[in-house]
């Protein structure tokens, strides 16, 4: 289980490691106008990482063997 876990938690950080750095980037290179826009969209990558990692989390849960009835 803690493969599958591990594998998750690890790939969302990574994830919200680069949206950050992304963020920080753009409001540097473009100035405080975009820092709000960059913002929202990190927080809508971020939205959709998350449920496309737990949707796969679940499904590696429901096929491995501590899940089977």
């Amino acid at each position: 289980m803690w493969a599958v876990t591990g594998w998750a938690v690890t790939t969302w950080l990574k994830l919200t490691v680069l949206l950050a750095l992304g963020v920080g980037v753009a409001w540097l290179w473009l100035g405080s106008g975009w820092f709000s826009v960059a913002c929202i969209g990190a927080a809508l990558a971020e939205l959709w990482a998350l449920r496309q990692l737990g949707r796969e989390w679940a499904y590696e849960a429901r096929s491995s063997w501590w899940w089977s009835p």
